[in-house]
C-alpha cells in the first residue's frame, strides 16, 4: 500500500549525512595509511640500520607524522568550507523543557 503523503527528507538531515560521508571516507583513508604504512616499515630486519627523517624514525615521520599534519589540515578545512549551520525549525525554550 502506497502512501500519497511523499516527504522529502530535511535538509538539515541531509546536510548532517553528507557531512557525516565525508568524515567517514577520510577517516578511512587515513586509518588504512597509518595502519598499512605502520604494519609494513615499523619492523625493520634485525640488524638493519633505521632510516630518519628529521629526526624521527622514516616510519613514524611517513606513517604518523604526515598522516597527523595531513588529517588536522583537512579537517580545518572541512571545518570552515563544508560544514554548513542550519536554524532548527523549532526552538525549545528552556523553561518549557523543564516539565
Amino acid at each position: 500500500m502506497e502512501s500519497d503523503f511523499e516527504s522529502s527528507p530535511d535538509p538539515v538531515y541531509q546536510s548532517s549525512l553528507r557531512e557525516s560521508r565525508w568524515i567517514l571516507v577520510f577517516w578511512a583513508v587515513f586509518f588504512i595509511w597509518v595502519v598499512g604504512y605502520c604494519s609494513q616499515f615499523g619492523y625493520p630486519a634485525e640488524g638493519e640500520p633505521v632510516a630518519t627523517v628529521l629526526g624521527m624514525p622514516a616510519w613514524v615521520f611517513w606513517g604518523i607524522f604526515v598522516p597527523w599534519i595531513v588529517s588536522g589540515a583537512f579537517t580545518i578545512w572541512f571545518a570552515l568550507t563544508q560544514i554548513e549551520d542550519h536554524p532548527l525549525d523549532e526552538v525549545v525554550d528552556a523553561e518549557d523543557s523543564d516539565g
